[in-house]
């Protein structure tokens, strides 16, 4: 009879396992993602066995007439997180950036009218004090283009330009200015400012800086190399005290049109105080740091335009923002961490998300691929997890609040952990060695078979319902038999 109980007890928590499986696939939507057994397990409070290799081969062991899996233990720790788990039946509220067009779009450039400025060693400090087209050509070793505080209406048509600057950022976009920067030919900006002078008034820190109350937009035909040899690539100031108090908002920075954009830094490629949007053109970034950073909302694309190419070379996080929105474009990232990230430190009460609509979007990451301090929303196009950590806590997906896919396609053969709720509630059952809370504490890894599913919305039920029910169904009548014998 004992042997009976054992195996009754065995088979529910294999169906524990299995159960998030069905939920992996949604209406009009295929996914793929690995049924993962070993580290860690669902978490905490029981005793896990050592977790060799379990062999499910899509077949459940025949417990009742005493067939055993290939195990260790005798059965090693589920990973944390149930991977494959969604939690959500609707997708959380996707929040748009209100920034995503600003007054600079809506300028020309008037050739006919234009001034020219041809840049050297002699002529390198170029100062733009009121409205007009400007053709800045030329080069120089050590120069800068500077957009005088509060000027508006102002269009630079930057044409076969090198410029590097040694004090300041090559190209610096001032307080309340309003620019649009029009790419012609190749041109290459190059900070090479010395850290050390961080201090001081004039240190900025990128090659291109967008400061408080500017809105400008980078755009144009031509190739655009930033090189962030001290710090960041292209920076988009955050909003002060001093800002505030001198009546400037939030800056406004848009990359589109056609332009090729290179950008090599020190840490970030780009990074923004303020809402970034990306609708078209080419980014392309090979970064110390963070390859593309919004501390708010970072877009990529818009809804029914084929969108941008954004490629992330090399990063330690590859896209981050307090919300990241993927609505089109062909959108790369390689990452030493986290390769898509929703999160802030500095900010409280607010709801992270990763939001994908559209586009087709490829992650290689050393940890988490898409990872969220709140919620996750796939509801169109074409997301991969090319590569991500499968153990310590990672996974191809990890988020705190709600994880919803339909409508699109979404393959992912590392595993999904939740940092907070369920996350993994025991090690393996019922040998030697203790699951940790999350999975994050390896039993001993194991490994599952990845596995393709497709279903109606209809066939699948809440993450949570189906575990309860699993408890409460299977231990029901183990413990009711038992009783009765």
């Amino acid at each position: 009879m004992k042997k009976n109980i054992k195996n009754k007890i065995m088979s529910a928590v294999l169906a524990l396992s299995i159960a998030a499986v069905p939920a992996l696939a949604y209406a009009d939507t295929e996914l793929t993602a690995s049924a993962q057994m070993g580290p860690g397990g669902f978490g905490g409070h029981m005793n896990g066995g050592p977790g060799q290799r379990m062999e499910m081969n899509g077949q459940m062991p025949d417990f009742q007439n005493g067939e055993m899996p290939q195990m260790g233990g005798p059965m090693g720790g589920f990973q944390g997180g149930m991977t494959g788990a969604q939690t959500a039946d609707s997708p959380s509220e996707i929040v748009e950036s209100a920034n995503t067009s600003n007054s600079a779009e809506s300028l020309t450039a008037d050739t006919a009218n234009a001034t020219t400025i041809v840049v050297s060693d002699s002529n390198s400090d170029i100062k733009i004090k009121e409205s007009g087209t400007y053709i800045i050509t030329g080069s120089a070793s050590d120069g800068n283009i500077t957009v005088k505080k509060g000027v508006t209406g102002v269009v630079l048509v930057l044409k076969d330009l090198s410029l590097t600057s040694s004090t300041g950022a090559t190209l610096s976009i001032n307080k309340g200015s309003e620019v649009k920067v029009v790419v012609e030919g190749t041109v290459t900006l190059t900070d090479a400012e010395d850290i050390a002078n961080e201090e001081s008034d004039d240190y900025d820190g990128a090659a291109i800086k967008v400061k408080a109350g500017a809105s400008a937009v980078i755009t144009g035909t031509g190739t655009l190399n930033v090189n962030g040899n001290c710090e960041h690539g292209i920076k988009v100031s955050s909003l002060d005290e001093d800002d505030i108090a001198e009546g400037y908002g939030e800056a406004s920075l848009i990359i589109e049109g056609s332009v090729k954009i290179n950008v090599t830094a020190a840490e970030d490629g780009v990074n923004s105080g303020s809402d970034l949007t990306i609708k078209s053109g080419s980014v392309t970034v090979s970064a110390g740091d963070d390859g593309i950073k919004s501390d708010y909302i970072l877009t990529i694309g818009e809804d029914g335009t084929d969108g941008p190419t954004v490629n992330v070379k090399k990063s330690s996080e590859g896209l981050e923002g307090a919300i990241v929105n993927i609505f089109s474009g062909d959108v790369t990232v390689n990452a030493s961490d986290d390769g898509i990230n929703a999160a802030n430190s500095d900010l409280s009460g607010y709801t992270f998300s990763i939001n994908i609509t559209g586009g087709t979007v490829n992650v290689s990451s050393g940890a988490d691929g898409l990872d969220s301090n709140g919620n996750i929303n796939i509801t169109g196009g074409l997301t991969t997890i090319v590569k991500a950590a499968s153990n310590g806590g990672e996974g191809g997906v990890d988020y705190q609040g709600s994880f919803y896919v339909a409508d699109g396609t979404f393959e992912n053969p590392y595993g999904i952990t939740m940092d907070s709720g369920m996350g993994g509630q025991m090690g393996g059952f019922p040998g030697g060695q203790q699951g940790q809370q999350g999975g994050q504490q390896e039993s001993q890894q194991g490994s599952g078979q990845s596995e393709t599913q497709t279903q109606d919305a209809t066939q699948n039920m809440n993450f949570f319902q189906k575990m309860i029910s699993a408890v409460k169904g299977f231990f029901g009548r183990i413990f009711c038999r038992n009783a009765a014998e």
